[in-house]
Parts: C-alpha cells; sequence; structure tokens
C-alpha cells in the first residue's frame, strides 16, 4: 500500500520563533515513525517527504506503506512538537488538516462487478491499484479512524468472491389454488374508483371500499396474530431524528438513497418574509428561496416503523427475568423513496404497515418470531390465499451472518412471507419475519444487568401489500371473498362519485 498526504499542523502561535527547535524535532523523528512497525517491515513505516513554515501552521509532505500510515504519522508528528514546543515556547497544537491525501492498494484482475463496488467508494482502479483520492480532511476525520475505515472497506471489496445467483430457499408452500381473477388489481381498483392517483408519485388516495378492506384485514392480524400471542399494541413516532437512525444498523450507512430527509424551518415568521412574497407575486413555489429557509435536514420519515422500540431501552441495563417484551404498531405509515422504481399498488412510496417487535433472550426472540410466521400462515389459510415462505438474509446483515443451517430456525435471519399474484405469475413478499441477534442491542448499547445475551426481532406486516395479494387472488366482488373477510367488510361501502 501507498499512503501520500499533504497535511498541515496549526499552532497557538507563530512557530518561526523555535525555527531551530523544529528542524531539530523534525529531524529526530523516525524512531517515533517506526515505532509498531514489524521487524522487516521498516520500509513501509511513514516518511516526512518536505515541510514548511507558514506562520502559525506547519505543512507537511508524508508518504507511508502500511504501517505507520501518513494520517497516522502526523499526528505522532503533531503530539511530539506540541510537547517539545509547548515546553520551551508555550506554543500547543490547536488544529490538523490534510488538504490532499492520495491512497494506493495494489489489485489485480478485479471484476466488473467489484469495480462497481468501488465506485460507490469512490475508489477507482488504475495500473495494478485501487486508487482513492481524499481532500480537505478536518481533525475528527483524521482522529476518527475514517481513513483506516475506508480502506477495509475496499480490502473487503477486494476480497469478495464474485457474487452467485441467489438460490432462492422455499422453507414452507401452500397447496396451488386454481385462480379464476387475472386481472392486475391496480387496473381495476383505479377504474372502479377504489384508488386515486396523487399527485406525490407512488401515492394514491384510498376511498371507502378500499379502506374498509384494508381495515378489515388489519384487524385480523390484530385478531388472530398479535393478542394470541401476547402483543401489546403500542404507537410509534413516524419522524425519526437522525441520530436514531444513525444507530439503525444497514440504513444510512447502507441504503441512505431510500429514505426522506425533514428539514425543520426556523420558529420564525420573519424568515418566511421573502418566500411568502414570491408566491404571491410570482404564483409559482420558490424553492430556492425556500432552501435558503429551512434547517439542515434533521429526522428521516419513518422507513422501518421499529426504529422508536429499540430507542425505548437504548443505552439502558435490563434483566432478563422481565422479558421478553413484545410491542406492536399500527398507528400510520411507513416511507420509502423508490424513485423510478414505483409500481402501481405493488410498489408505493408511502405504505400501511403493522410492525411486530420483540426484545428477549435468544429463545424469547426465536420462538416470538417463529409463533407469528405461524399464526400468518394460518391466516393466509382462512384466507384461501396461495402462499409461500422463503428463506432470505436482509440487506443490514452481510451474506453468511444469518446462520447456514436453516433446519434450524435459530439460525435464518429472515422468513419472507409471499402471496402469488395470478395476473403476471410472480410472488409478491408481504411479510418480513427477523430476528437480528444482538445487531440491534450493540448500535442501541441495550445492556443485560449480569451481561447476559439479549436479542431482538420484528415482524412486518405489509398491510398495503396484504390488500394487492388479496385482491389479486380473489378479485374485487366482495361476494366471491372469503367468509373470514367478508364478515369483516360487509355491507363493503360503494365509492361515491360526485363527479362527471
Amino acid at each position: 500500500m501507498e499512503f501520500e498526504l499533504v497535511g498541515k499542523l496549526t499552532f497557538s502561535g507563530e512557530i518561526g520563533k523555535a525555527s531551530a527547535e523544529l528542524k531539530a524535532a523534525l529531524g529526530s523523528m523516525e524512531p517515533i515513525l517506526r515505532k509498531g512497525v514489524p521487524k522487516g517491515k521498516e520500509s513501509e513505516a511513514a516518511k516526512i517527504m518536505g515541510w514548511r513554515v507558514v506562520g502559525k501552521s506547519l505543512e507537511l509532505e508524508i508518504k507511508s506503506g502500511r504501517y505507520v500510515r501518513a494520517h497516522d504519522a502526523l499526528l505522532r508528528v503533531g503530539k511530539a512538537l506540541s510537547t517539545e514546543l509547548g515546553a520551551k515556547h508555550k506554543l500547543g497544537l490547536r488544529d490538523v488538516f490534510v488538504s490532499r491525501y492520495v491512497i494506493k492498494i495494489p489489485a489485480k484482475d478485479v471484476s466488473e462487478a467489484t469495480k462497481g463496488e468501488l465506485e460507490k467508494l469512490s475508489a477507482k482502479v488504475e495500473h495494478g491499484f485501487v486508487k482513492v483520492e481524499l481532500e480537505n480532511l478536518g481533525e475528527s476525520q483524521v482522529r476518527g479512524r475514517m481513513v483506516d475505515r475506508l480502506v477495509s472497506e475496499i480490502e473487503a471489496a477486494l476480497a469478495k468472491a464474485p457474487p452467485k445467483a441467489e438460490e432462492l430457499q422455499i422453507a414452507r408452500r401452500g397447496p396451488e389454488i386454481a385462480h379464476k381473477f387475472k386481472e392486475d388489481p391496480s387496473e381495476v381498483a383505479r377504474k372502479l374508483g377504489w384508488i386515486v392517483e396523487f399527485p406525490g408519485r407512488g401515492q394514491w388516495i384510498y376511498t371507502e371500499p378500499y379502506t374498509k378492506l384494508l381495515r378489515g384485514l388489519e384487524e385480523l392480524i390484530a385478531e388472530k396474530v398479535a393478542h394470541p400471542l401476547g402483543f401489546e399494541e403500542a404507537m410509534f413516532p413516524k419522524l425519526i431524528p437522525l441520530e436514531v437512525m444513525q444507530r439503525m444498523p444497514g440504513y444510512l450507512d447502507g441504503v441512505p438513497e431510500g429514505m426522506y430527509y425533514v428539514c425543520p424551518p426556523p420558529r420564525d415568521p420573519e424568515a418566511f418574509e421573502k418566500f411568502k412574497r414570491e408566491i404571491k407575486l410570482t404564483k409559482q413555489i420558490p424553492v430556492a428561496e425556500l432552501r435558503n429557509v429551512v434547517k439542515d435536514p434533521a429526522y428521516v420519515l419513518a422507513p422501518a416503523q421499529c426504529e422508536p422500540f429499540y430507542q425505548l431501552f437504548a443505552s439502558k441495563h435490563i434483566s432478563v427475568e422481565k422479558l421478553p417484551v413484545k410491542l406492536f404498531d399500527m398507528s400510520g405509515w411507513t416511507y420509502r423513496w423508490e424513485g423510478g422504481g414505483v409500481e402501481g399498488l405493488v410498489r408505493t412510496q408511502e405504505f400501511r404497515r403493522i410492525e411486530f417487535t420483540t426484545l428477549g433472550s435468544p429463545d424469547d426472540v426465536v420462538s416470538a418470531r417463529d409463533a407469528v410466521v405461524e399464526r400468518s400462515i394460518k391466516l393466509m389459510e382462512d384466507l384461501k390465499l396461495e402462499w409461500r415462505v422463503t428463506v432470505a438474509t436482509p440487506f443490514y446483515m452481510k451474506e453468511g451472518e444469518g446462520g447456514g443451517d436453516t433446519s434450524d430456525s435459530r439460525n435464518v435471519a429472515t422468513y419472507d412471507l409471499e402471496v402469488l399474484l395470478p395476473y403476471n405469475g410472480k410472488w409478491l413478499e408481504i411479510g418480513s419475519y427477523n430476528v437480528h441477534k444482538t445487531k440491534f442491542t450493540e448500535t442501541f448499547k441495550i445492556k443485560e444487568v449480569k451481561g447476559r445475551e439479549v436479542w431482538t426481532g420484528c415482524c412486518g406486516f405489509g398491510t398495503s401489500r396484504w390488500v394487492v395479494g388479496f385482491l389479486a387472488q380473489h378479485g374485487l366482488d366482495p361476494s366471491k371473498w372469503p367468509e373470514s373477510i367478508r364478515k369483516k367488510v360487509e355491507p363493503l361501502p360503494a365509492h361515491k362519485k360526485v363527479t362527471e
């Protein structure tokens, strides 16, 4: 590896007056820069290639191999000089800055898939190396090991085996059903006025009949799954602070492009004077002016719905004897930015979910998840739907992290519940049942009083998709629906049309 940086150490006063001590200290820096380097690897230690004094700052060019990387060398030099100049000239180190940093990591025969992964890390493959160029790194970034994490990610991408075609694992499947209805329920619902497109892409207005069906299915999930298994209803916020979201593994650091960000306004009506004036004069929304007024993003709209559950216990000590805690939330919407991937009612950007959450011992969490799966399957049978359960690894876990032997459900990170869409022959995921192991207890710093292991789990019911799957298999004529849902929704209201 090669690390080359141009950096700057800024002190509390002019350092020209200490030129003699400075020159002597830099000349004797080699032992400090070699400290910790393995025997025989001395050539990979850091070296100062050049330096100059500019006012209160010392500008340095440092080059290194893998050991005592250039940014670590910069910090070592700063610490040593602070001691030397502080004792004799009362000069203290005030700032560390890297204006330019070039990193080269050896790489041969890099696949196109790996190149794509490297591009996400702003790294390029050039002449047998992966090259990264960084600019304007502040002290917190240098001391916070950002560079080391970046190098680790690049090495992991290079070491990763070429992706294999994922083999679908079907854990269970219900009987095949002959379906008479073969139309796209989104199109039929639109024609009947059950749904009306909203100006926001991937959003709909759900009118009377659709809403009653949705509510009926949600009530069945609560009655047939949640209550018998001892889950108590709670209501979770849907406006999630970024600091909470940062603790959710795989979200801000994995799929930040899949979330809606919320910018709070200043609580000052005068700040909007120009914005209001332009709207009145132009009859157009002055987006540029709005951008100037609102604050930086501080929240996301809930993309997972379970975030507040983990925050409820964050940085607290709990006792296994008082567990498990089992809550479910059916109080609102979930939001995910699908971009160009929206598709009728199947893939929307604002959708209904019921979220089951569990905190407990490993046995508590696994048994709760598996019981929810069993109850969900029974509900599928009551609704006379064609279904299957597949095994998956969630996006926030690495391949293999969920376990290998799926004959023991303790090793299965995720079971997905899917229903068949007869109009296109595809399967639609309507439920995801997860065991996180310690993934979330670690990031939210949830501790057990005696150090015993506690896990979390969540089971998400995408009730908007339950409606799609139900209508795709049974159609939109309520008289042909199974009795279990007819009892909930009859009489189904018709959409009242008042427009021509």
